[in-house]
C-alpha cells in the first residue's frame, strides 16, 4: 500500500510538472504566433486551467516533502517530541483532513455536475468545464488522501511526513 501511495503522490507531483511546462509552452507559441500576425485561440482559457492544475495537483508532494509554508506560531512554542506537540500535530493534520476533505467532496460534486448539464467554457473554443475542473478534483482528492495518510501513520507511531522530511533534511529546496 505504501508503495501505490507513493507512486500517487510521485504522479500528482508530475502532472502538475506537466501543467507547469503547458503554460510555458502555450506562452512562447502565443509569442511567436503574434510576431507573424496570428494567435492561439483561447490560450488565455488554457493557460488558467493549468494553473489551476499546477497549484492543486502539487499539494500532496509538496506537503508530503515539507515545501509547503507553515504557520507555526502555537506549535512550535514546544519542544519536538513532547506530547502536548505531537497532540497539537495530530490536531493540525485532522482539522486539514477536514478541510481538504470538503475541498474534495464539493470539487468533484462540482465536476460532476458540470457533466450532467453539459456545461461549456466561454472561450473562443467551447471546452466541456468537466475536463479541467477533474484536474482539480483530483488533486484535492489525492491531498485529501495524503493527510489521511498522515494521520493515519501518526496514530499508529508513526511521523507525519512533512515531520520526518523535515528531521531528515529530505525537504524540497525553499528560498527563504
Amino acid at each position: 500500500m505504501r508503495r501505490a501511495l507513493d507512486i500517487l503522490y510521485a504522479l500528482t507531483g508530475l502532472l502538475a510538472a506537466a501543467a507547469l511546462v503547458s503554460i510555458a509552452l502555450l506562452i512562447l507559441a502565443q509569442v511567436g504566433l503574434r510576431a507573424i500576425g496570428l494567435q492561439l485561440q483561447s490560450a488565455d482559457d488554457f493557460a488558467g486551467y493549468a494553473l489551476v492544475a499546477t497549484t492543486i495537483l502539487g499539494l500532496a508532494p509538496t506537503y508530503r516533502h515539507n515545501a509547503h509554508i507553515r504557520v507555526g506560531l502555537l506549535i512550535e512554542r514546544f519542544p519536538v517530541g513532547t506530547a502536548t506537540r505531537r497532540l497539537l500535530e495530530r490536531l493540525v493534520a485532522a482539522g486539514s483532513a477536514l478541510l481538504v476533505g470538503w475541498a474534495a467532496w464539493t470539487s468533484l460534486k462540482f465536476v460532476h455536475e458540470s457533466y450532467i448539464y453539459n456545461e461549456m467554457s466561454q472561450g473562443l473554443l467551447a471546452i466541456p468545464l468537466w475536463m479541467p475542473q477533474s484536474a482539480m478534483a483530483f488533486g484535492f482528492v489525492v491531498f485529501f488522501i495524503a493527510l489521511l495518510d498522515d494521520l493515519a501513520t501518526d496514530l499508529t507511531g508513526g511521523t507525519q511526513s512533512h515531520l520526518a522530511a523535515a528531521a531528515t533534511g529530505d525537504e524540497m529546496p525553499v528560498e527563504k
